[in-house]
């Protein structure tokens, strides 16, 4: 009887390994398509950027300080806009590669919340806020950007990335500048851009700021992104990544 129990606990055992290389094989063969997805997005976010900085250049009516009348026939940011918002759908192939690789621990309510939350506002810009002070979120977000898929494209490469905790500080001093912008258009009493959609953002933002605090402070000062092996050492542990 315990004969029998052992082959069939020998053939479990041989099935599940089976099917851990068969998983990790395919995982593997994702690599090509991250290596590109992350040459991609470096190229496309660095264009946004640059783009929507020149297109600001190169018009009179954009300044640096907010306030910026909107052009509805002819928006010299409108173009880089929607390409903007195009990308936000891109961006979801983040999500495809956590899921299809099992990385449920990245898969975090950041993560969806930040993915899902800033393609609806994206769209709501295109619509309704396609010029004037957007110019300024585009430029930044698409900055930030250029420097996460690098980190992306890296990590693909080393696990030892000393700048890990810069990538999140920089994506919070974003979104203080994006505040900022804010706060001045609803105190000038602006009205060259939609003062609800102005509310809102400043709303959304602050809940992107308080969301990515904590991770940070979970992730680099707390110890929460640490775990110990079984030698009793502290060891990193992967953690979830966000995206504006």
């Amino acid at each position: 009887m315990s004969e029998k129990v052992e082959k069939a606990n020998d053939k479990d055992e041989k099935a599940t390994e089976k099917k851990s290389k068969g998983l990790s094989i395919f995982f593997t063969s994702l690599l090509p398509y991250k290596f590109l997805y992350n040459i991609v997005q470096v190229m496309l976010c660095s264009y946004m950027c640059i783009e929507a900085g020149l297109q600001a250049y190169k018009h009179d009516d954009y300044t640096l300080l907010p306030c910026i009348k909107m052009n509805y026939t002819n928006p010299p940011v409108g173009p880089v806009l929607y390409i903007f918002y195009l990308s936000k759908v891109l961006d979801f192939a983040d999500t495809f590669f956590i899921i299809v690789e099992r990385r449920w621990q990245q898969l975090s309510f950041l993560h969806v919340y930040h993915h899902f939350t800033i393609f609806m506002f994206y769209w709501l810009n295109v619509n309704v806020a396609y010029d004037g002070d957007v110019y300024l979120t585009i430029v930044l977000n698409g900055f930030i950007h250029t420097i996460m898929y690098t980190y992306y494209f890296v990590s693909l490469h080393t696990k030892e990335i000393p700048w890990k905790s810069l990538l999140t500080s920089s994506q919070l001093v974003q979104f203080v500048i994006m505040n900022a912008q804010a706060l001045y258009i609803l105190g000038s009493d602006c009205k060259h851009f939609p003062t609800n959609v102005t509310v809102s953002y400043f709303v959304y933002i602050v809940s992107l700021i308080l969301l990515f605090s904590k991770f940070f402070y979970d992730s680099y000062i707390s110890g929460k992104g640490k775990k110990s092996d079984k030698s009793g050492k502290s060891i990193k542990t992967s953690s979830s990544k966000k995206n504006t």
